[in-house]
Formats: structure tokens, C-alpha cells, sequence
């Protein structure tokens, strides 16, 4: 059996229960769940949201870290629990607009058993280079990249991550020749990056932050419509004439999929006047992101655009698992 496939069946499944009729207002703990360890940028995500939604809900609100399978294990868990908004997902880009393109025998269905809540964040992945390289700006890139006798190498912290689909979305738009170099995390990929046995990363904004600002990194690009506040010096790809490489990383809070539009839109209203919060706001700033306010239904429709967008790069590409 599929190793993933039997990670997930391994999960327990939790009893269902009817969804609340009207609105939400929890009758008991609430549940929100992690899908990767803890220390994660998402489990803080997830601690701060559950830290402002407590005295709102007047109940504890109790972050649980289901870790396997790419976030698919915590993703089953939120997907089999009872649909009255007692059980959220903080869920990642990736999960969402990638995942369902590459794991094609999950015990059940990403986008049809859960349901969009609420954007609660966004980051861009940053185009980096080593210090060392004599590269300054992506069409000094460009112009290295077609001179040269190879095709430049690109590294991610694993094959069908967002920042894998990234690199092949660059190498897309612009028609050069590339080769993935996949690791196991990002830590290591970035130490490569540095020594320069890889040429180039697209890497989350947050992790290769210190290595821009100690000077071992350089960034040529950020890969969002606009430039970052956490970078303003460094263009947006569209400045740099690269307005099709757009990779922004987000996290959103997703319930099983039968809970009714009354309880999400509740659960996200709530979870807006959280995170217009000093407290959240501040917290979020610190961990490089740019506060987002998105309801179910716009966050719904811009997530099915981006699914429909990186399938085709994933097919594109021909990524794949193995």
C-alpha cells in the first residue's frame, strides 16, 4: 500500500455530528489543527488566532499538531470531524492549490471535504542568489542563466512543495532551462545555496530572511504583485518583467467540508477582529507575514483560481512524488 495512503488510514476517524443551523456559537472546546509540527510558522499562526478567539468564545480554544503525509494527516482529521464548526485547519498554499494535483490515492477528497473560512495571511517566496555570485538583479539572471553551458539549478526543500512549483513556474515564464535539486527541508537547501552548489532558490520569505540581512544571500525578486514591507528595497518579479511569476504563500482556517455557510462566515468574522488585534497583527508582522481579511466566499473562489493555475505548472513540469 502507498505509504501516504496508509499514514492517513491510520488516523481515526471522529464521529459526525449535524451542523449547527444558524451562525456558531461553541458549546464546548474548539479544536484547531496544525498539520505540521510545532515551532512551525503555521502553528504560531495557529496559537495566536487561538489565543484572541478564547475570550471572544468565552470556551478554550486548543491547537493540536496532527503531523504525515505532506499535512494530509491533520487535513483527514479536520475532513472525518463532525462539520459544526468545532474543528478548524490552519491550512498552507501548497496543501491546497498543489496538493491535490500530486497525491491522487487519499482516503478522501482536499477540495470537496473541506471548506474555506478564512484567509489569515500571506507571504511571498523571495528569488535568491548566493552573496558570492556576481549577479545583482533577475535580468542580470536571465543573462547568466541563457549564456551558460547547463541549465541553472534550483533548490527546494522537497519535489511538489510550493517553492518546487515556484522554481518550475520561473523556469516556465521564462523559457530557460532548469534543473530541481530537491532536499529534505529547506534548512539544507539554503546551506547549499550559500557555499553555491545550487544556483538560485525561491524560497518563503521568512526563512531566507537572516540570510539576506547577515549578507550571505542576495535578493534579486519577491514573487508577489508588490513589493514586501519586509523587503522594499528588493522589486516584485512583475518590476523586475516577470509579471507571471506570482507565487504568494498564504494560510487560511478551513472547516470539514458539510459545515454550513452560516457557521464559516461567523467563524470568520471573528476571526477578522482577531486579526485587526494589536496583538495578532504584531505577531503575524513578526513572523513576516501581511495580514489578509478574507471571507469564506472570496477566499473560496481565489483558491480555486490559483488550483486551476498550478495544476497546469504541475503538469506543465511533470512533477510528480516518486
Amino acid at each position: 500500500m502507498n505509504p501516504i495512503r496508509r499514514a492517513l488510514l491510520a488516523t481515526p476517524l471522529l464521529a459526525a455530528a449535524p451542523a449547527l443551523a444558524q451562525g456558531f456559537a461553541p458549546q464546548r472546546p474548539v479544536r484547531i489543527v496544525v498539520p505540521f509540527a510545532a515551532g512551525a510558522s503555521m502553528d504560531s499562526i495557529a496559537r495566536l488566532m487561538a489565543r484572541g478567539l478564547e475570550p471572544r468564545w468565552h470556551q478554550p480554544v486548543v491547537v493540536e499538531n496532527r503531523t504525515g503525509a505532506g499535512g494530509n494527516v491533520g487535513a483527514q482529521a479536520v475532513a472525518q470531524a463532525a462539520p459544526d464548526g468545532h474543528t478548524l485547519l490552519i491550512a498552507a498554499a501548497g496543501m491546497m492549490t498543489v496538493s491535490p494535483h500530486l497525491y491522487r490515492d487519499l482516503p478522501f477528497d482536499l477540495v470537496r471535504d473541506l471548506a474555506p473560512v478564512a484567509m489569515l495571511g500571506s507571504i511571498p517566496n523571495v528569488m535568491v542568489v548566493p552573496a558570492s555570485s556576481p549577479v545583482r538583479d533577475v535580468a542580470g539572471f536571465l543573462a547568466a542563466a541563457r549564456a551558460a553551458a547547463r541549465p541553472f539549478t534550483y533548490g527546494s526543500p522537497g519535489s511538489g512543495s510550493y517553492i518546487h512549483v515556484t522554481g518550475a513556474l520561473f523556469a516556465r515564464e521564462t523559457g530557460l532551462p532548469a534543473e530541481h535539486v530537491a532536499y529534505r527541508g529547506s534548512a539544507p537547501a539554503l546551506v547549499d545555496l550559500v557555499a553555491g552548489r545550487i544556483d538560485v532558490m525561491f524560497e518563503n520569505l521568512p526563512g531566507a530572511l537572516p540570510f539576506i540581512r547577515d549578507g550571505r544571500l542576495r535578493a534579486l525578486a519577491v514573487t508577489s504583485p508588490a513589493r514586501s514591507p519586509f523587503l522594499p528595497e528588493v522589486p516584485s518579479t512583475a518590476e523586475a518583467g516577470l509579471p507571471g511569476v506570482q507565487a504568494v504563500a498564504w494560510f487560511a482556517a478551513y472547516a470539514p467540508g458539510r459545515t454550513d455557510a452560516a457557521t464559516r462566515a461567523r467563524i470568520a468574522e471573528d476571526l477578522a477582529a482577531v486579526q485587526r488585534g494589536e496583538e495578532a497583527a504584531r505577531g503575524l508582522g513578526n513572523l513576516g507575514l501581511t495580514v489578509e481579511v478574507m471571507g469564506p466566499g472570496e477566499l473560496g473562489a481565489m483558491v480555486d483560481r490559483e488550483r486551476a493555475r498550478f495544476g497546469e505548472i504541475v503538469r506543465g513540469a511533470n512533477i510528480t512524488l516518486d
